[in-house]
């Protein structure tokens, strides 16, 4: 790591060193400064699993932008200006909670259950593209085309404008990125522009015509006694189909390339499909899709006993707190039998993913028939796969397989 005082910017995705080798960098920094303070961005860094579950449980911490410091690189981050509005992830009570308990309703594990049926023919159709085909792209043919798809389903988006979806999602996935390029940045615009218009018409269709899906049920909810607001229900169905796009994506390319570097334990997995549900939970513990998330401290904030100010931005990186050796005996082994299975990577408390239950059953349902269908799975000789430049998510650009 570089010998310079860590930063911010030692664990972003933009710093080549943390993108290719994060545990490196995170366990180095959990040694030297656990509870790092930036002065270039007035953002403290969290590595230690105990710190994090802390922050991310607190339901006093915030998540808003907004009640950061004036000077905060967090508000930056976010673009924070006079105009800015929260999503449901940034979001804190008492909207939170309202907007949050009317989606639940409509979104949850009951729905999520009722779902598998179509994620399996999803799952089915993608593949049956592939057959006969002896090598693939992984991230292209499979892992970001499905969770569009599904996603496509809960909203019951028009199957024409699938693919624009899954393009202005990619285009979203800069949102985070502190130091976009002129080029990302007129992407990012392009994408959510593209995707709130889209989306503001399917609003108006449902308003119209209801039918069972996401979309119909809030404007439901909208009308009743604890209304949601229009831009309410537009963000929120952005923030289902982009979050759960990228997230899964990630999670399906980083869970894959786990078991071709450890081929024992895809072993035991075609020996023992049961195991599945295991193995993907310690996929997203062993290399979590999401880095890290962001929370503002309140008065009562105190991190191993230390107060802080209220406007305090802090970073929990979740990567770093699923390797803790305090929280996992041998972290850095990918071991899809391992007993303790906690990890923070779908976060905690009252901002614990709301999408957590269709991500593991579409991950569980992926890799079961993706499995099934290859007998015979090696990656491609060639390069290592190439991590892609993504602020906040970690995931891979390309990955490329040889099958049978």
């Amino acid at each position: 790591m570089n010998r310079q005082k860590p930063s911010v910017e030692t664990v972003s995705a933009l710093n080549p060193e943390f993108r290719n080798h994060p545990q490196r960098v995170m366990d180095e920094l959990r040694s030297t400064h656990p509870i790092l303070l930036d002065e270039s961005s007035k953002i403290v860094i969290l590595t230690r699993a105990a710190d994090i579950a802390k922050v991310i449980n607190d339901r006093d911490i915030y998540c808003d932008p907004r009640k950061s410091d004036p000077d905060s690189g967090l508000r930056r981050v976010h673009r924070v200006d006079e105009s800015y509005r929260p999503n449901l992830l940034r979001m804190d009570d008492p909207d939170h909670k309202r907007v949050r308990d009317l989606v639940s309703k409509a979104f949850n594990q009951v729905s999520i259950d009722a779902l598998r049926p179509k994620i399996e023919q999803i799952t089915s159709d993608l593949l049956d593209s592939l057959r006969g085909r002896y090598s693939f792209d992984l991230m292209e043919d499979f892992a970001e085309p499905f969770p569009t798809a599904v996603i496509a389903e809960v909203l019951c988006v028009h199957r024409d404008k699938r693919e624009d979806f899954q393009r202005w999602s990619k285009a979203l996935s800069q949102i985070f990125n502190p130091k976009p390029t002129p080029e990302q940045l007129e992407r990012l615009q392009w994408g959510s522009e593209n995707f709130q218009g889209y989306l503001k018409q399917i609003f108006d269709e449902r308003r119209e015509h209801r039918g069972t899906d996401l979309v119909s049920e809030l404007i439901t909810a909208h009308e009743g006694e604890h209304k949601l607001l229009e831009w309410e229900i537009i963000s929120t169905c952005e923030l289902l189909l982009f979050a759960g796009n990228v997230t899964t994506t990630d999670l399906i390319g980083n869970g894959m390339l786990a078991l071709l570097k450890h081929p024992e334990q895809m072993e035991k997995l075609r020996a023992n499909p049961a195991l599945i549900p295991g193995a993907v939970e310690e996929m997203l513990r062993y290399d979590s899709p999401v880095s890290h998330v962001g929370r503002v401290a309140s008065d009562s904030t105190r991190i191993e006993g230390c107060p802080m100010h209220s406007g305090q931005a802090i970073y929990a990186l979740l990567g770093a707190a699923n390797h803790d050796p305090a929280l996992h005996q041998d972290p850095h082994t990918f071991d899809i039998e391992r007993e303790n299975k906690r990890h923070y990577s779908f976060g905690g408390a009252a901002h614990f993913c709301l999408g957590a239950p269709l991500a593991r059953a579409e991950a569980q349902i992926a890799f079961s028939m993706l499995l099934k269908r290859f007998p015979d799975i090696s990656l491609t000789p060639g390069p290592d796969p190439v991590r892609k430049i993504a602020p906040s998510f970690n995931g891979l650009e390309s990955l490329w397989l040889t099958v049978a």
